[in-house]
C-alpha cells in the first residue's frame, strides 16, 4: 500500500490473502510455521502491504488463533464462516469485502511466503493497463498466483462453490487473461505438504534473505 506520486495512474486494486483453509494434506496449521523468524502467512501480509495495492483483507477462519499471532495492522479482517464449506467460501468473504470500493481483487495464497512486493508491483500495473482483463503470472508455461479478477466478473465469481478458488472461472467462454512473466519462485511455491515445507526451510530459510 506505497503512497506515491504515481497512484492515481494505478488501478485500484485490493489485495485478498485466503488464510482459512483447513491444511488437510499438512495435517496441522501450516499458515503458522515459521519460516525466516515469523509464520509463513505473515511474509504474504507483509508483500502485500508493501505493494501498490491500495487495500489488503486477510481472510481467517472463525476464532483462529493466527490473529493473536500475526502482525495485522493496516489490514481488514473476516472471518469465513465455515471451513468445511471449502475454499469458495473463504474466496468469496474475502470478494464480498472489497467489490463495491474496487476495480480488481487480488487473490493470495497464504502460503507463498516467498511473494514479493515487487513481483505483486508488476501485476498490478499489469491489470492497470488492462482493467477488463484477468491477471495472473506464468514461469516456463507454469501458471501461479496471485490472480487478479476485474470487476466485471465479481458477480459469477460470488457463484463459486466448493473447495476451490477461481479455476473454473478461468475456462469461460470470454474471458480475457493477461499473463505476466515473473522470473522470480514466489508465485509458483506453495506449501501443501510436510516435505514441501522441510523443502523451503532446506532451500530459501537463509537469515540473510
Amino acid at each position: 500500500m506505497k503512497n506515491q506520486s504515481l497512484k492515481q495512474e494505478i488501478a485500484r486494486t485490493s489485495g485478498i490473502i485466503l488464510a482459512a483453509g483447513s491444511a488437510t494434506r499438512m495435517g496441522r496449521d501450516k499458515l503458522s510455521l515459521p519460516f525466516r523468524g515469523m509464520p509463513m502467512v505473515q511474509h504474504v501480509i507483509n508483500a502485500a502491504r508493501e505493494s501498490q495495492l491500495n487495500d489488503v483483507t486477510v481472510v481467517l477462519p472463525c476464532n483462529s488463533e493466527l490473529e493473536k499471532i500475526l502482525d495485522l495492522e493496516g489490514c481488514a479482517v473476516v472471518t469465513s464462516p465455515d471451513r468445511k464449506l471449502g475454499q469458495a467460501e473463504s474466496f468469496k468473504t474475502g470478494l464480498r469485502h472489497v467489490k463495491d470500493h474496487t476495480q480488481g481483487a487480488m487473490f493470495f495464497l497464504g502460503d507463498q511466503p516467498l511473494i514479493t512486493s515487487e513481483t505483486i508491483d508488476r501485476l498490478v500495473w499489469a491489470f492497470s493497463q488492462e482493467p477488463e482483463c484477468w491477471v495472473a503470472p506464468i514461469q516456463e508455461g507454469m501458471r501461479g498466483n496471485p490472480i487478479t479478477i476485474p470487476a466485471s466478473w465479481f458477480d459469477r465469481a460470488l457463484e463459486l462453490k466448493g473447495d476451490t478458488g477461481a479455476r473454473p472461472l478461468l475456462a469461460a467462454q470470454g474471458l480475457a487473461l493477461r499473463l505476466v512473466r515473473i522470473h522470480e519462485v514466489g508465485p509458483f511455491l506453495d506449501v501443501d505438504t510436510d516435505t514441501e515445507y522441510q523443502q523451503l526451510l532446506k532451500h530459501y530459510d537463509r537469515k540473510s534473505a
